[in-house]
């Protein structure tokens, strides 16, 4: 004799797969940790409203780090190795002045260590003097500005 009842096939459910799904996203959405790199701090200085005092503009300390393990200061190439001569050169400069604006122009194929290195002897100045020294990393659309007035 045959049994004439039909036999179900089994299937898995799959009624809340999409809840569950859902919910996977949302707990790691929720318990992922975002990592934020960090460079160089820079301190923004406080926003001053006094008005400029007329005084005549000083030239800025020209800084300029290129890839060959070279940089120029004020026009003066020198060794990336004589990095303290950074030193001994601001803090001559900033001694009469201490807002002397100093730039500090890194070429882009240049090697991070190397700006590294001269950005330390001048944090070295203002530690020494104990000032915030006006130091600047020039933008793109600066450095093109001082490359179409000559400076190099």
């Amino acid at each position: 004799m045959k049994d004439n009842t039909k036999k179900e096939e089994p299937e898995i459910p799959t009624a809340s797969m999409a809840d569950i799904a859902f919910l996977l996203i949302v707990f790691f959405m929720l318990t992922t940790v975002f990592s934020a790199n960090k460079g160089i701090e820079h301190l923004l200085p406080p926003k001053d409203d006094t008005p400029l005092e007329d005084t005549e503009n000083e030239e800025a300390v020209y800084i300029q780090i290129y890839p060959s393990g070279q940089f120029v200061m004020d026009q003066k190439p020198h060794a990336i190795d004589d990095v303290e001569v950074v030193f001994d050169y601001v803090m001559g400069k900033v001694q009469t002045n201490a807002k002397k604006p100093i730039i500090l122009h890194t070429n882009r194929e240049a090697r991070y260590g190397d700006m590294v290195s001269v950005f330390n002897q001048l944090k070295r100045v203002g530690a020494e003097l104990q000032t915030d020294l006006a130091i600047t990393i020039p933008s793109k659309e600066e450095a093109e500005r001082y490359s179409r007035y000559g400076v190099q």
